[in-house]
């Protein structure tokens, strides 16, 4: 992990090879977000699908995270044009995109996410984005490259059609989930040695081949040399959740001792 170096924007470092981690954040504490900051997480994913996070929260984290060069995604609850809106003009660094099942619902999306004229994402300089009418003369042009979009792979039906899904124009991410994909393709969400590794393994061929980044899920050290030893620079490590449980129950471990002291 490492912060972003001079002036290349995180789409840029994607598409460099160098891995960019981070976790998904579920918690509103600007303390949480600091940490990770300061462990030196160089990305957060900011999860509105499983819970009850609003946008003006999540605006506040985003600040955070910028004051600690840390790129901020917002998994956003659905694919609506509000949703998609309100999380580019926060200021977010990109969307990610969960439960998108073909590649006409990713276009759909990509033409929400970008302004024309290469979508329809409505104009405004008024926000925090294009820096509350402090906006740079290219805005809107520097807004279309350097936003980054994620697509995750996580339905039986984005995995029949990735092919075509890494083919849609504006795709920069296909974001492997191994719970939900395994789940849906009924083969558990091992991808290292369990059946889900072959699917895993299509994922990361059809990314390479369309030159689309490929990103995934990692729980422990070996699924993390997994992602590194396939050049997947797209690192989600467990979630602010996960990590403090970890941390508790080891704690709690250790003090079920003094049963025996």
């Amino acid at each position: 992990m490492r912060k972003q170096a001079g002036h290349s924007s995180f789409k840029q470092l994607l598409a460099e090879g160098k891995p960019q981690v981070g976790t998904f954040v579920k918690i509103f504490s600007a303390e949480i977000i600091e940490l990770l900051g300061m462990a030196g997480f160089d990305f957060i994913v900011i999860d509105m699908e499983h819970t009850t996070l609003s946008f003006t929260q999540v605006e506040q984290m985003v600040r955070v995270a910028d004051l600690h060069s840390m790129s901020s995604m917002v998994r956003i609850p659905d694919a609506s044009r509000s949703s998609v809106l309100r999380a580019l003009d926060l200021g977010a660094t990109g969307i990610q995109v969960p439960q998108l099942l073909d590649e006409g619902e990713v276009m759909d999306v990509v033409d929400k996410a970008k302004y024309p004229p290469d979508g329809t994402r409505g104009v405004t300089y008024a926000h925090r984005a294009a820096g509350f009418g402090h906006t740079p003369k290219n805005y809107l042009a520097q807004a279309n490259v350097q936003t980054t979009i994620a697509i995750h792979i996580e339905t039986e039906s984005a995995y029949e059609k990735v092919d075509a899904i890494c083919q849609t124009a504006g795709v920069d991410i296909a974001f492997i989930g191994p719970v939900d994909l395994g789940i849906s393709l009924g083969k558990g969400p091992d991808y290292l040695q369990g059946e889900l590794a072959l699917p895993v393994r299509r994922i990361l061929e059809v990314c390479q081949k369309r030159g689309v980044q490929a990103g995934i899920a990692v729980a422990n050290e070996e699924q993390y040399r997994f992602a590194i030893e396939n050049k997947i620079p797209y690192i989600v490590w467990s979630s602010d959740v996960a990590l403090f449980k970890t941390a508790v129950d080891g704690v709690a471990k250790i003090t079920a001792l003094r049963e025996n002291m």
